[in-house]
């Protein structure tokens, strides 16, 4: 593997209604009404159009937007100019700029950034540039430092509900909620680097306590090359565990595509490859290939194109499960909204039959070296298809060519549109200029966050353990843990316990899922006098039964089992397996507490349960 260069992009919401308007950045997931929509490119001030938006554009799809009334406005429909933004969001945006030592704008402006993939109503997202890196802003990783380069601030995308060649579908809830972007530098070498990193800037952007939590309110973009490849924009990754992966299968893809490019120069020039599609419907006329059968009662078209050079390079796996094929695939299916492709590398097959695979070959001219792209469905979507195709052949012989790809479950990237260039970014006339003074920013330096290290011995002095410690800080917690303490009849040790053992516990068997508000709400009023176990049992009671929390803990006390009554079971439970205790001892209490736990866990606290049992093992063996 050559040299591997790997940058990321941060985009984390912002815990604040949403940027441009006052509306929350909540929904209720119903909608009350839609607006239908086509967007185009615009050119930029210098008059240059953008090739990803020209991309979108040829595409003409119409764009559906389903709206709530009560959570969107006429900002989010653009119909209306957007309002200022609030300091309190701007003030948590130049906290973060700080808390990673980056240097601060003298004054932001608003621009406009062309997207025209339905994402947006206005047809461009609005963001502005915060700060830059310098020589302090530094995640420290065990492979050495990646530097920052720069924080915006922008407006999230509205939710893709449905997307197809011909129309897509957003809901408009999401659109406009505040969220930061961190650009680091292309400092990381390798993928658990790039895995590393993410974890330190996750960690740092919750110890702000200025984001959301949750799945979605934080998604990375990977910036990826190789020795000899090209910078991929891979969009999208929200699961932080499979970011190694991803930088891996990119690497193993631009390699592969070196190697393509190599064996290609040998065999053929990109002179021979000429656009010169081939009608192919004839060949199929009596195929009983269901795929071409069913295009062909529609009226649609069998079209192919000569690949010179290109036999045995289509099946080439560039990816797990995914073969350079794969690749002129995506280019069909976005440029030409058609589903794929069939070449001949992988014929016969489909259904095609020898006798029509070499027919296909001898009507499209194909020598011993040589390789067909063969493609279904209406004529102008096969040609546009093809003349996709086409181009992606072409930069087979410069090898890697720089895209935006989409990040897949497995690990593996398909190919979404041309990487932006500058000409997407336009000055947002609806905005003045929000000037940064010095004094702004030293009243937020004065209130910074600890950092991670500092949380840690600050959880430390009130009674955690370091390994505790560590662990909350880390964890997705700490903002309930801090707010649980406050006033709880639970000792700190307790609730961390609870947070980072009991819930994590009741996730993996399938239990539900609490939020943030019904756990600080519960565990600052747990009552002392209720076992631990039976926290547990009192948030599923407020939150499934909508008991209010006086009523959730008489319930409680009705159900919680006593001593004599466990004490009771403990005798029962030691003479029922006398000569186990006699034979293993105190040791033998460890079986025993199983069987006490299946009867009593939630009802009763595990620590008196294991008292009563040691003590009652103990006075039988005297």
């Amino acid at each position: 593997m050559g040299s591997l260069k790997v940058g990321l992009e941060f985009h984390q919401r912002l815990a604040f209604h949403k940027l441009f308007c006052s509306c929350p950045s909540t929904s209720s997931g119903e909608a009350s009404g839609k607006v239908v929509r086509r967007l185009r490119a615009s050119a930029s001030e210098l008059g240059e159009l953008d090739p990803a938006a020209l991309a979108e554009a040829s595409r003409s799809r119409l764009f559906t937007y389903h709206v709530d009334d009560s959570f969107n406005c006429l900002v989010e429909l653009d119909e209306e100019p957007p309002h200022l933004i609030d300091d309190e969001i701007f003030d948590a945006a130049l906290e973060i700029a700080l808390y990673f030592n980056m240097t601060v704008v003298d004054e932001a402006r608003v621009m406009r950034k062309t997207v025209i993939d339905g994402s947006n109503t206005s047809g461009f997202q609005r963001t502005l540039l915060v700060a830059l890196g310098n020589d302090d802003s530094i995640v420290e990783t065990s492979e050495g430092p990646v530097r920052l380069k720069s924080l915006c601030l922008e407006e999230e995308s509205a939710f893709i509900v449905e997307s197809g060649r011909e129309a897509a579908e957003y809901r408009l809830d999401r659109l406009g909620i505040p969220l930061v972007e961190i650009a680091t530098e292309p400092d990381i070498k390798s993928p658990s680097q790039a895995l590393e990193t993410a974890e330190e800037v996750g960690l740092a952007l919750r110890m702000t306590g200025k984001v959301m939590r949750g799945l979605g309110t934080i998604r990375q973009d990977l910036n990826i090359s190789v020795e000899g490849g090209a910078r991929q924009e891979i969009k999208g990754v929200q699961n932080l565990k499979l970011i190694p992966e991803i930088v891996e299968r990119e690497a193993l893809r631009q390699n592969s595509l070196l190697r393509i490019r190599d064996l290609l120069r040998t065999r053929c020039s990109p002179e021979k490859l000429t656009y010169d599609p081939v009608d192919l419907t004839g060949v199929f006329k009596e195929t009983r290939s269901k795929l071409i059968l069913k295009a062909l009662s529609k009226g649609e078209v069998v079209y192919g194109l000569k690949a010179p050079g290109f036999k045995g390079l289509l099946g080439m796996e560039l990816q797990p499960g995914r073969r350079f094929g794969t690749e002129l695939a995506d280019y069909a299916r976005v440029w030409g909204g058609l589903q794929g492709i069939i070449h001949t590398d992988e014929l016969p097959g489909y259904g095609i039959s020898e006798k029509e695979f070499t027919e296909a070959c001898r009507v499209l001219g194909l020598s011993d070296e040589d390789a067909g792209v063969i493609v279904v469905g209406e004529l102008a979507r096969a040609e546009a298809a093809l003349k996709a195709v086409y181009s992606r052949l072409l930069k087979a012989f410069e090898g890697v060519p720089s895209e935006t790809r989409r990040a897949l479950e497995d690990g593996n990237t398909d190919y979404l549109r041309p990487l932006p260039g500058s000409a997407r970014m336009y000055p947002e006339t609806d905005i003045p200029p929000i000037p940064v003074s010095r004094e702004r920013l030293e009243r937020i330096r004065l209130t910074l966050p600890k950092k991670p290290q500092e949380k840690i011995k600050e959880l430390e002095a009130i009674g955690l353990s370091s390994h505790m410690a560590q662990q909350l800080v880390r964890s997705h917690y700490l903002f309930v843990f801090e707010k649980s303490i406050l006033a709880s009849g639970l000792t700190p040790v307790a609730i961390a316990s609870f947070l980072l053992n009991t819930l994590p516990y009741v996730r993996r068997e399938g239990g539900k899922e609490f939020s943030d508000e019904q756990l600080i709400t519960v565990l600052r009023t747990f009552p002392s006098d209720l076992p631990r176990d039976m926290i547990q049992e009192a948030l599923t009671l407020f939150a499934d039964k909508h008991m209010s929390l006086e009523e959730v803990y008489e319930e409680l006390r009705r159900r919680r089992v006593g001593e004599e009554e466990l004490r009771a079971e403990a005798k029962r439970l030691v003479e029922e397996n006398i000569s186990y205790v006699k034979e293993k001892g105190v040791n033998s209490v460890k079986l025993l507490m199983g069987r006490m736990m299946e009867k009593f866990r939630g009802v009763a606290e595990g620590a008196t349960i294991y008292r009563i049992l040691m003590e009652e093992v103990k006075r039988r063996l005297e």
